[in-house]
Protein backbone atom coordinates (compact mmCIF):
# COMPACT_ATOMS: atom_id res chain seq x y z
CA UNK A 1 0.00 0.00 0.00
CA UNK A 2 1.37 3.79 -0.85
CA UNK A 3 2.17 5.69 2.01
CA UNK A 4 0.97 9.12 1.81
CA UNK A 5 3.41 12.00 2.10
CA UNK A 6 2.30 15.02 4.12
CA UNK A 7 3.26 18.73 3.91
CA UNK A 8 4.70 18.57 7.75
CA UNK A 9 3.80 21.15 10.86
CA UNK A 10 7.48 22.46 11.59
CA UNK A 11 5.93 24.58 14.98
CA UNK A 12 3.57 25.10 16.51
CA UNK A 13 2.02 28.16 14.69
CA UNK A 14 2.48 26.60 11.25
CA UNK A 15 -0.81 26.32 9.64
CA UNK A 16 -0.02 26.08 5.85
CA UNK A 17 3.87 25.48 3.89
CA UNK A 18 4.38 25.93 0.28
CA UNK A 19 6.02 23.52 -1.90
CA UNK A 20 9.35 25.31 -3.27
CA UNK A 21 10.95 22.28 -5.29
CA UNK A 22 10.63 18.86 -5.49
CA UNK A 23 13.77 16.47 -5.89
CA UNK A 24 12.09 13.47 -7.24
CA UNK A 25 9.91 13.85 -10.20
CA UNK A 26 6.83 10.57 -10.87
CA UNK A 27 8.45 7.13 -11.22
CA UNK A 28 11.98 8.20 -9.59
CA UNK A 29 13.05 5.68 -6.82
CA UNK A 30 13.24 7.32 -3.03
CA UNK A 31 15.39 6.04 -0.46
CA UNK A 32 14.38 6.65 3.30
CA UNK A 33 15.85 9.64 4.45
CA UNK A 34 16.51 11.15 1.30
CA UNK A 35 15.45 14.62 0.71
CA UNK A 36 12.42 14.38 -1.14
CA UNK A 37 11.35 17.64 -1.36
CA UNK A 38 11.95 22.21 -0.58
CA UNK A 39 8.86 23.98 1.36
CA UNK A 40 8.65 27.76 3.07
CA UNK A 41 7.54 27.37 6.39
CA UNK A 42 6.93 30.31 8.99
CA UNK A 43 9.38 32.06 6.60
CA UNK A 44 11.91 28.77 6.57
CA UNK A 45 12.86 26.84 3.86
CA UNK A 46 13.58 23.52 4.91
CA UNK A 47 13.83 20.03 3.36
CA UNK A 48 11.24 17.12 3.67
CA UNK A 49 13.09 13.84 3.52
CA UNK A 50 11.27 10.40 2.69
CA UNK A 51 9.53 8.59 5.76
CA UNK A 52 9.57 5.33 3.45
CA UNK A 53 11.27 3.92 0.82
CA UNK A 54 10.13 3.30 -2.60
CA UNK A 55 8.70 5.06 -5.89
CA UNK A 56 7.30 8.12 -5.82
CA UNK A 57 4.12 7.39 -7.80
CA UNK A 58 2.34 10.38 -7.46
CA UNK A 59 2.72 14.13 -6.90
CA UNK A 60 -0.54 15.97 -5.96
CA UNK A 61 0.99 19.65 -4.91
CA UNK A 62 2.97 20.90 -7.32
CA UNK A 63 5.72 23.46 -6.78
CA UNK A 64 4.16 26.88 -5.72
CA UNK A 65 1.23 25.76 -4.50
CA UNK A 66 0.27 26.37 -0.82
CA UNK A 67 -0.78 23.13 1.32
CA UNK A 68 -2.63 23.37 4.92
CA UNK A 69 -0.37 21.27 7.30
CA UNK A 70 -0.87 17.44 7.61
CA UNK A 71 -2.83 17.43 3.92
CA UNK A 72 -1.48 14.75 1.42
CA UNK A 73 1.38 16.12 -1.39
CA UNK A 74 2.59 13.10 -2.64
CA UNK A 75 2.66 9.47 -2.68
CA UNK A 76 5.44 6.95 -2.08
CA UNK A 77 4.57 3.31 -2.95
CA UNK A 78 5.72 0.46 -5.24
CA UNK A 79 6.73 0.70 -9.34
CA UNK A 80 3.25 0.81 -10.96
CA UNK A 81 1.00 0.96 -7.78
CA UNK A 82 -2.03 3.08 -8.24
CA UNK A 83 -3.03 5.68 -5.99
CA UNK A 84 -6.78 4.91 -6.33
CA UNK A 85 -5.78 1.53 -5.38
CA UNK A 86 -4.45 2.59 -1.61
CA UNK A 87 -7.61 4.98 -1.10
CA UNK A 88 -10.16 2.08 -1.66
CA UNK A 89 -7.96 -0.21 0.45
CA UNK A 90 -8.00 2.02 2.90
CA UNK A 91 -11.61 3.02 2.69
CA UNK A 92 -12.52 -0.09 3.20
CA UNK A 93 -9.98 -0.61 6.53
CA UNK A 94 -12.11 2.21 7.78
CA UNK A 95 -15.34 1.19 6.89
CA UNK A 96 -14.45 -2.02 8.88
CA UNK A 97 -13.61 0.15 12.06
CA UNK A 98 -16.44 2.27 12.13
CA UNK A 99 -18.60 -0.92 11.77
CA UNK A 100 -17.16 -2.61 14.87
CA UNK A 101 -17.86 0.49 17.04
CA UNK A 102 -14.31 1.80 17.32
CA UNK A 103 -15.08 5.04 16.78
CA UNK A 104 -16.47 6.61 13.88
CA UNK A 105 -13.92 9.67 14.64
CA UNK A 106 -11.26 7.70 14.38
CA UNK A 107 -11.80 5.96 11.22
CA UNK A 108 -12.62 9.28 10.40
CA UNK A 109 -9.13 10.80 11.02
CA UNK A 110 -7.45 7.95 9.89
CA UNK A 111 -9.05 7.80 6.15
CA UNK A 112 -8.30 11.47 5.82
CA UNK A 113 -5.13 11.60 7.11
CA UNK A 114 -3.60 9.03 4.65
CA UNK A 115 -5.38 9.40 1.50
CA UNK A 116 -5.08 13.20 1.87
CA UNK A 117 -9.26 14.10 2.43
CA UNK A 118 -9.63 17.67 3.91
CA UNK A 119 -11.45 17.23 7.50
CA UNK A 120 -14.97 17.84 7.10
CA UNK A 121 -18.19 17.69 9.34
CA UNK A 122 -20.89 15.08 8.34
CA UNK A 123 -23.05 17.49 7.15
CA UNK A 124 -20.80 19.36 4.90
CA UNK A 125 -19.77 15.87 3.59
CA UNK A 126 -22.57 14.74 2.88
CA UNK A 127 -24.00 18.34 0.75
CA UNK A 128 -20.68 17.65 -1.12
CA UNK A 129 -21.83 14.09 -1.93
CA UNK A 130 -25.29 15.15 -3.01
CA UNK A 131 -23.94 17.79 -5.52
CA UNK A 132 -21.27 15.69 -6.08
CA UNK A 133 -18.13 18.17 -4.74
CA UNK A 134 -14.90 16.95 -4.75
CA UNK A 135 -14.13 17.92 -0.96
CA UNK A 136 -9.99 17.68 -1.84
CA UNK A 137 -10.51 20.72 -3.77
CA UNK A 138 -12.28 22.78 -1.18
CA UNK A 139 -10.40 24.86 1.90
CA UNK A 140 -12.09 24.49 5.32
CA UNK A 141 -12.80 27.41 7.37
CA UNK A 142 -13.05 25.72 10.86
CA UNK A 143 -10.35 25.80 13.70
CA UNK A 144 -8.51 23.13 11.97
CA UNK A 145 -8.59 23.79 8.47
CA UNK A 146 -11.81 21.35 8.78
CA UNK A 147 -14.47 21.95 5.94
CA UNK A 148 -18.11 22.99 7.26
CA UNK A 149 -21.61 23.40 5.78
CA UNK A 150 -20.84 27.17 4.05
CA UNK A 151 -17.24 26.00 2.69
CA UNK A 152 -19.53 23.75 0.71
CA UNK A 153 -22.02 25.97 0.01
CA UNK A 154 -19.72 28.94 -1.30
CA UNK A 155 -17.75 26.50 -3.58
CA UNK A 156 -18.99 26.21 -7.07
CA UNK A 157 -18.11 22.76 -8.93
CA UNK A 158 -16.21 24.45 -12.05
CA UNK A 159 -15.15 22.79 -15.20
CA UNK A 160 -11.74 22.90 -15.72
CA UNK A 161 -9.03 21.19 -17.09
CA UNK A 162 -5.95 19.42 -14.98
CA UNK A 163 -3.62 22.61 -16.42
CA UNK A 164 -5.94 25.29 -15.97
CA UNK A 165 -7.12 24.49 -12.45
CA UNK A 166 -3.03 24.19 -11.44
CA UNK A 167 -2.20 27.93 -13.24
CA UNK A 168 -5.31 29.01 -11.15
CA UNK A 169 -4.20 28.01 -7.62
CA UNK A 170 -0.58 28.99 -8.04
CA UNK A 171 -1.62 32.47 -9.26
CA UNK A 172 -3.92 32.26 -6.58
CA UNK A 173 -7.25 33.02 -8.86
CA UNK A 174 -10.64 33.27 -8.03
CA UNK A 175 -12.41 30.69 -10.77
CA UNK A 176 -15.98 30.35 -8.99
CA UNK A 177 -17.43 32.44 -11.46
CA UNK A 178 -15.64 32.00 -14.54
CA UNK A 179 -17.14 30.41 -17.58
CA UNK A 180 -15.00 29.05 -19.92
CA UNK A 181 -14.65 29.06 -23.46
CA UNK A 182 -14.29 24.86 -23.88
CA UNK A 183 -16.78 22.36 -24.83
CA UNK A 184 -19.77 23.04 -22.46
CA UNK A 185 -18.33 26.31 -20.44
CA UNK A 186 -15.23 24.22 -19.38
CA UNK A 187 -12.35 26.80 -18.18
CA UNK A 188 -8.96 25.96 -20.40
CA UNK A 189 -5.40 26.99 -20.37
CA UNK A 190 -6.18 30.15 -23.04
CA UNK A 191 -9.30 31.32 -20.21
CA UNK A 192 -6.64 31.68 -17.43
CA UNK A 193 -4.11 33.57 -19.61
CA UNK A 194 -6.37 35.62 -20.78
CA UNK A 195 -7.68 36.22 -17.11
CA UNK A 196 -3.87 36.76 -15.70
CA UNK A 197 -3.40 39.43 -19.32
CA UNK A 198 -5.98 41.16 -17.76
CA UNK A 199 -4.91 41.20 -13.66
CA UNK A 200 -1.24 42.81 -15.76
CA UNK A 201 -3.09 45.33 -17.59
CA UNK A 202 -2.50 49.22 -16.50
CA UNK A 203 -5.29 50.51 -15.09
CA UNK A 204 -7.63 52.55 -16.83
CA UNK A 205 -6.70 55.89 -14.96
CA UNK A 206 -4.89 58.82 -16.32
CA UNK A 207 -0.93 59.15 -15.16
CA UNK A 208 -1.32 55.76 -13.39
CA UNK A 209 0.98 52.99 -13.47
CA UNK A 210 1.49 50.21 -11.74
CA UNK A 211 1.98 46.22 -11.41
CA UNK A 212 0.26 44.02 -8.89
CA UNK A 213 1.63 40.90 -6.68
CA UNK A 214 -0.08 38.64 -4.43
CA UNK A 215 0.61 38.50 -1.29
CA UNK A 216 2.20 35.38 0.19
CA UNK A 217 4.65 33.72 1.12
CA UNK A 218 7.65 35.26 3.48
CA UNK A 219 5.58 38.68 2.61
CA UNK A 220 2.46 37.46 3.57
CA UNK A 221 3.82 36.01 7.31
CA UNK A 222 5.23 39.53 7.61
CA UNK A 223 2.51 41.74 7.13
CA UNK A 224 0.12 39.23 9.25
CA UNK A 225 2.25 39.03 12.11
CA UNK A 226 3.57 43.00 12.05
CA UNK A 227 -0.34 44.15 11.62
CA UNK A 228 -1.27 41.79 14.96
CA UNK A 229 1.70 43.24 16.88
CA UNK A 230 0.66 46.59 15.66
CA UNK A 231 -3.01 45.80 16.47
CA UNK A 232 -2.59 43.78 19.96
CA UNK A 233 0.56 45.92 21.85
CA UNK A 234 0.18 49.30 23.18
CA UNK A 235 3.86 50.01 21.85
CA UNK A 236 6.41 53.26 23.35
CA UNK A 237 9.48 53.93 21.73
CA UNK A 238 12.43 55.37 23.78
CA UNK A 239 14.98 57.58 21.37
CA UNK A 240 18.84 57.51 23.12
CA UNK A 241 22.08 57.91 21.72
CA UNK A 242 25.73 56.56 22.69
CA UNK A 243 29.07 57.58 22.13
CA UNK A 244 31.02 54.79 20.89
CA UNK A 245 34.10 56.54 20.83
CA UNK A 246 36.44 54.03 22.74
CA UNK A 247 34.16 51.01 21.55
CA UNK A 248 35.10 52.29 18.04
CA UNK A 249 38.90 51.74 19.25
CA UNK A 250 39.17 48.48 21.46
CA UNK A 251 36.89 46.93 18.27
CA UNK A 252 39.94 47.84 15.56
CA UNK A 253 42.34 46.52 18.10
CA UNK A 254 40.89 43.02 18.87
CA UNK A 255 40.31 42.67 14.86
CA UNK A 256 44.12 43.54 14.77
CA UNK A 257 44.60 40.87 17.72
CA UNK A 258 41.81 37.57 17.43
CA UNK A 259 40.64 35.08 13.92
CA UNK A 260 37.28 36.62 13.57
CA UNK A 261 36.43 40.54 12.91
CA UNK A 262 33.88 41.76 15.13
CA UNK A 263 31.54 43.91 14.25
CA UNK A 264 29.57 46.85 16.02
CA UNK A 265 26.09 44.40 16.19
CA UNK A 266 28.72 42.37 17.87
CA UNK A 267 29.03 44.14 20.77
CA UNK A 268 25.47 45.61 20.88
CA UNK A 269 24.13 42.23 21.15
CA UNK A 270 26.15 41.66 23.80
CA UNK A 271 25.06 44.35 25.67
CA UNK A 272 21.71 43.11 25.20
CA UNK A 273 22.48 40.28 26.92
CA UNK A 274 24.42 41.65 29.75
CA UNK A 275 21.41 44.56 30.20
CA UNK A 276 18.40 41.96 29.76
CA UNK A 277 20.57 39.62 32.66
CA UNK A 278 20.44 42.63 34.73
CA UNK A 279 16.88 43.03 34.34
CA UNK A 280 15.02 40.06 33.76
CA UNK A 281 11.68 42.64 33.75
CA UNK A 282 12.36 43.45 29.98
CA UNK A 283 13.20 39.28 29.19
CA UNK A 284 9.52 38.42 29.64
CA UNK A 285 6.53 37.84 28.06
CA UNK A 286 2.79 38.50 28.20
CA UNK A 287 0.68 35.40 28.19
CA UNK A 288 -2.97 35.78 28.72
CA UNK A 289 -3.59 37.23 32.44
CA UNK A 290 0.46 35.98 33.53
CA UNK A 291 3.62 37.72 32.23
CA UNK A 292 6.07 35.01 31.91
CA UNK A 293 10.31 36.00 32.90
CA UNK A 294 12.32 34.01 31.11
CA UNK A 295 15.22 32.78 32.59
CA UNK A 296 17.73 31.99 29.58
CA UNK A 297 18.27 35.09 27.05
CA UNK A 298 17.51 34.16 23.45
CA UNK A 299 17.75 37.29 21.42
CA UNK A 300 16.82 37.63 17.91
CA UNK A 301 18.92 39.24 15.22
CA UNK A 302 16.59 40.79 12.07
CA UNK A 303 18.35 39.58 8.50
CA UNK A 304 16.75 40.96 5.60
CA UNK A 305 16.68 38.89 2.69
CA UNK A 306 15.38 40.40 -1.07
CA UNK A 307 11.96 39.17 0.00
CA UNK A 308 11.42 40.14 3.20
CA UNK A 309 12.87 39.84 7.32
CA UNK A 310 13.86 36.74 8.87
CA UNK A 311 14.91 37.01 12.49
CA UNK A 312 17.23 33.48 13.64
CA UNK A 313 17.99 33.36 17.44
CA UNK A 314 21.04 33.58 19.38
CA UNK A 315 20.11 31.29 22.56
CA UNK A 316 21.92 31.27 25.35
CA UNK A 317 23.73 34.74 24.76
CA UNK A 318 23.96 35.25 28.47
CA UNK A 319 26.37 32.75 28.72
CA UNK A 320 28.25 33.67 25.62
CA UNK A 321 31.77 35.55 25.16
CA UNK A 322 31.36 38.41 22.50
CA UNK A 323 33.03 36.16 20.39
CA UNK A 324 31.08 33.27 20.76
CA UNK A 325 28.38 35.60 19.99
CA UNK A 326 30.20 37.17 16.59
CA UNK A 327 30.72 33.57 15.62
CA UNK A 328 26.66 32.60 16.18
CA UNK A 329 25.67 35.97 14.69
CA UNK A 330 27.62 35.62 10.93
CA UNK A 331 26.87 31.22 11.25
CA UNK A 332 22.83 32.39 11.65
CA UNK A 333 23.27 35.20 9.14
CA UNK A 334 24.39 32.96 6.06
CA UNK A 335 22.02 30.05 6.61
CA UNK A 336 19.23 33.16 6.61
CA UNK A 337 20.86 34.19 3.26
CA UNK A 338 21.41 30.76 1.94
CA UNK A 339 18.26 29.66 2.92
CA UNK A 340 19.46 27.16 5.09
CA UNK A 341 17.76 28.15 8.31
CA UNK A 342 15.90 25.47 10.37
CA UNK A 343 12.77 26.08 12.59
CA UNK A 344 14.79 25.17 15.47
CA UNK A 345 17.01 28.06 14.99
CA UNK A 346 13.91 30.85 14.54
CA UNK A 347 11.79 29.86 17.42
CA UNK A 348 12.34 30.64 21.44
CA UNK A 349 13.80 34.32 21.29
CA UNK A 350 13.07 36.43 24.41
CA UNK A 351 14.19 39.68 22.59
CA UNK A 352 15.15 41.19 19.40
CA UNK A 353 17.92 43.48 17.86
CA UNK A 354 16.84 45.30 14.94
CA UNK A 355 19.81 47.16 12.84
CA UNK A 356 19.15 49.44 10.15
CA UNK A 357 22.91 51.50 10.47
CA UNK A 358 24.10 50.47 7.70
CA UNK A 359 21.47 52.25 5.51
CA UNK A 360 22.06 55.18 7.56
CA UNK A 361 18.86 55.53 9.94
CA UNK A 362 18.99 57.89 12.94
CA UNK A 363 16.07 56.86 14.38
CA UNK A 364 13.18 54.56 13.79
CA UNK A 365 10.65 52.58 15.46
CA UNK A 366 10.82 48.87 15.74
CA UNK A 367 7.44 47.08 15.67
CA UNK A 368 8.13 43.71 18.83
CA UNK A 369 8.10 40.63 17.89
CA UNK A 370 5.70 38.49 19.38
CA UNK A 371 5.53 37.19 22.22
CA UNK A 372 8.67 39.01 22.69
CA UNK A 373 7.98 42.64 24.69
CA UNK A 374 11.01 44.48 23.73
CA UNK A 375 12.84 45.35 20.20
CA UNK A 376 16.25 47.48 20.13
CA UNK A 377 16.84 49.25 16.88
CA UNK A 378 20.16 50.23 16.41
CA UNK A 379 21.35 53.24 14.21
CA UNK A 380 23.92 54.71 12.23
CA UNK A 381 27.20 55.71 13.92
CA UNK A 382 27.35 59.50 12.88
CA UNK A 383 30.64 62.20 14.05
CA UNK A 384 29.81 64.89 16.23
CA UNK A 385 31.44 67.50 17.78
CA UNK A 386 31.38 67.64 21.70
CA UNK A 387 32.78 69.75 24.48
CA UNK A 388 35.04 67.67 26.56
CA UNK A 389 36.55 70.32 29.02
CA UNK A 390 38.06 73.25 27.37
CA UNK A 391 38.64 71.22 24.23
CA UNK A 392 36.07 70.62 20.97
CA UNK A 393 36.49 66.67 20.42
CA UNK A 394 34.80 64.75 17.52
CA UNK A 395 32.87 61.97 19.06
CA UNK A 396 31.38 58.84 17.54
CA UNK A 397 27.94 58.42 17.85
CA UNK A 398 25.41 55.52 17.65
CA UNK A 399 21.40 56.09 17.81
CA UNK A 400 19.57 53.77 19.81
CA UNK A 401 15.72 52.96 19.54
CA UNK A 402 13.67 50.95 22.64
CA UNK A 403 10.31 49.73 21.62
CA UNK A 404 8.35 47.69 24.65
CA UNK A 405 5.44 46.75 25.33
CA UNK A 406 3.62 49.08 28.24
CA UNK A 407 1.64 46.81 29.77
CA UNK A 408 4.23 44.51 30.52
CA UNK A 409 7.13 47.05 30.63
CA UNK A 410 6.64 50.96 32.94
CA UNK A 411 8.26 54.05 31.09
CA UNK A 412 10.58 54.44 33.42
CA UNK A 413 11.96 50.84 33.55
CA UNK A 414 11.85 51.10 29.76
CA UNK A 415 14.50 53.98 30.01
CA UNK A 416 16.13 52.72 32.80
CA UNK A 417 17.12 49.39 30.48
CA UNK A 418 18.12 51.14 27.47
CA UNK A 419 20.35 53.88 29.45
CA UNK A 420 21.66 50.26 30.90
CA UNK A 421 22.46 49.80 27.18
CA UNK A 422 23.85 52.71 26.29
CA UNK A 423 26.28 52.74 29.11
CA UNK A 424 27.47 49.26 28.16
CA UNK A 425 28.18 51.10 25.00
CA UNK A 426 30.07 53.85 26.15
CA UNK A 427 32.21 51.80 28.05
CA UNK A 428 32.92 48.48 26.54
CA UNK A 429 35.72 46.70 28.70
CA UNK A 430 32.74 46.62 31.63
CA UNK A 431 30.70 44.06 29.07
CA UNK A 432 34.47 41.98 27.84
CA UNK A 433 36.18 41.56 31.71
Amino acid sequence: MATAVIMPKAGMAMEEGTVIKWFKKEGDQVEQGEPLLEILTDKVNMEVEAQTSGTLIKIVKQEGQVVPVTNVIGYIGAVGEQVEDTIKSIEDVSKEEISENKGVSQGNKKLEAVIGKQAATPAARRIANEKDIDLSKIRGSGSFGEIKVKDVLEYKNVSITPLARRMAEENELNIGSMTGSGFDGKIVKQDIESLLTLKEEKPKIAGEKFSRRPLKGIRKIIAERMLQSHIEIPSVTLHAKADVTELTSIREKLNKTIDIKLTYNDFVLKAAACALKEFPNVNASLMGEEILYKEEINIGMAVALEDGLIVPVIKGAEDMSIKKISIKAKELSGKAREGKLMPDDMIGGTFTVSNLGMYDIVSFTPIINQPESAILGVCAIEEELRLSGEKIEARKIMGLSLTFDHRVIDGASGAIFLRRIKTLLENPLEMLI
